[in-house]
């Protein structure tokens, strides 16, 4: 587990649109401090066909919280970004796609090793579904298509050992069970109406469903 300290906080997205994740989305907005400014990473999209207009998805959320005051940048290029850049947005946002894709752009570009430094340092970080899956121990939680043929299964580790599960369903129990136990690990389930908060060790999860977490035995809270 990365050794993360300070007074950092990050948000998990179990997917959806934007309608769904409108309470997580609204808590995330209400943080920022009055004309903040947000890095937008959606490289978990670049190969896909809305990537072009992402931008104009994100100023659409922004639009459906009434948040005219908050600005945003997005990141098309990340090698371009270091650590210096990156203090000077309140927060970072990651967002969904192919899980795949998102963590050979960000291990390749050596973004991942600043995104840490980033929350080490007190940083904000909101992950969206694959951005969410990113951030835990293990990615193969997921049934995303792996076109780069991409090995490693290894997450940043950044919520204390577990990894994370988005887009859950009730029906998807016995598969998660099963892959705690496997995996000896603990994992977070998420449905695209819930999200998860965690901050300096406190835990908060809001939405409409609740979060659903495996322990490494496969008991289920």
């Amino acid at each position: 587990m990365q050794n993360v300290t300070g007074n950092n906080r990050i948000y998990l997205s179990g997917g959806g649109n934007e309608k769904q994740s409108f309470p997580l989305d609204k808590f995330f907005f209400n943080a920022l401090p009055q004309n903040g400014c947000f890095l937008y990473v959606p490289m978990a999209l670049k190969d896909n066909k809305l990537y072009p207009i992402v931008h104009l998805w994100m100023k659409k959320v922004l639009q459906l919280h009434n948040q005219n005051d908050i600005q945003f940048e997005t990141a098309d290029n990340l090698p371009q970004y270091q650590f210096e850049d990156l203090k000077k947005f309140d927060a970072i946002y990651i967002g969904g796609g192919n899980t795949w894709n998102l963590i050979q752009e960000l291990r390749n570009s050596d973004f991942s090793q600043k995104l840490i430094k980033y929350l080490q340092n007190g940083g904000v970080i909101y992950g969206g579904s694959a951005g969410a899956i990113v951030l835990g121990k293990n990615i193969d939680t997921h049934d995303d298509e792996n076109k780069i043929n991409f090995k490693d299964i290894s997450g940043f580790n950044l919520l204390r050992d577990y990894s994370v599960a988005c887009h859950y369903t009730n029906e998807q129990s016995e598969r998660f069970k099963d892959w705690a136990i496997s995996h000896n690990s603990p994992i977070l389930c998420l449905s695209e109406e819930s999200g998860f908060i965690l901050e300096n060790g406190f835990a908060l999860c809001l939405g409409n469903k609740p979060c659903i977490m495996y322990l490494a035995n496969g008991i289920k809270k």
